[in-house]
Order: C-alpha cells, then structure tokens, then sequence
C-alpha cells in the first residue's frame, strides 16, 4: 500500500509528463494516450481507495479521490491527464463519501471542496451516483467558501493534483 506522500509524487510525475504534450486538444490528447499516461489515474484513484481503511489516510485519500473522479467527469482528459476512470471507481468513492458523512468523519476542508464541487457540476456527482445526503450535506456551506479560509501554498503543499486545483483557483482569483 502507498502512502499519501507517495501518491503525489506519483501524482506530480504523471502531470510533469502530461504537460510535456503540445498542440491541439486533439494532438495533446493523442500524446498522452500514446505515453500511456490516461491509464496511471485509474491506479491513483485506486491506490487512495486502498488507503479508505487506513484511519490515519482515511479522510485525505477520500478528499484527493473524490476531486479526481470529479475533475475526471467535469474536465477534458487532455487537460487533466485523467482518461476514463471505471464506474465502478467512482460509485465506490462516491459510497465512502457518503459512509463519512454518515458517520459525521468529514471536516470543514471536505466540506468546502464539495461545495464548490456541487456548484460547478453537481450534475456530474449526480451522474456519478452522489447519494441525496451527499448532495445535501452541507447545502448551507457557500460554494465561493474557500475563498476566505487562506489557503496557502503549504496547505496544499504534496496533495496531488488536487492541491495544484486548489491553489490554481487561489492565485486566480482576484
């Protein structure tokens, strides 16, 4: 089993590579697929979900998984190097999430992320078999939330791809 530090630099070496692609969409998405680099994601997420029954990884793995199988349904594969992730990946994410909330394990940060999550396509956590209590969880939490909190560099420091989203969004924002 891999440790969260070691699935970012996995993370971080299949984006390094993913970003040495050029050209079009179509010509970018073409490279990555020859690099064989659309199939290191569906390990990734895997190897997180492995880390669901670790209670030290738990909650982070579900944070970085959850934002994976998201981003693989809201963006194109040429952009986040993320191919098509088996539906069965996702609806087991999308049952852990649904387990933590239950059992009142998610913290603020989840909170917040799926805020932002739902409001920028909860149609895609629909689709990705989100239950109702995941949906509503947190409802009274605003999308634009992480925008106060002072997500820094360090917060997100080693968090895969999810944390290059995070503070994307942050240095973006006016």
């Amino acid at each position: 089993m891999l440790s969260l530090s070691s699935l970012a630099g996995w993370e971080e070496a299949v984006l390094a590579s993913i970003a040495a692609a050029v050209g079009t969409a179509e010509e970018r998405y073409r490279q990555i697929e020859r690099s064989g680099m659309y199939g290191e994601y569906p390990a990734i997420v895997s190897a997180y979900v492995e880390l669901f029954d670790d209670p030290e990884s738990a909650l982070e793995a579900l944070k970085r998984a959850l934002f994976l199988v998201w981003r693989s349904a809201m963006f194109s594969p040429d952009v986040t190097g993320i191919g098509a992730l088996p539906e069965s990946t996702a609806r087991v994410v999308l049952e852990r999430l649904d387990a933590a909330i239950r059992g009142d394990e998610a913290d603020e940060e989840l909170a917040w992320m799926l805020a932002w999550y739902r409001d920028t396509g909860e149609f895609a956590l629909e689709l990705l078999g989100a239950t109702p209590r995941v949906l509503r969880w947190e409802s009274d939490v605003e999308p634009d939330a992480w925008r106060r909190l002072g997500i820094t560099p360090h917060l997100m420091r080693r968090r895969g791809q999810m944390g290059l989203y995070w503070m994307a969004l942050v240095t973006a924002d006016p």
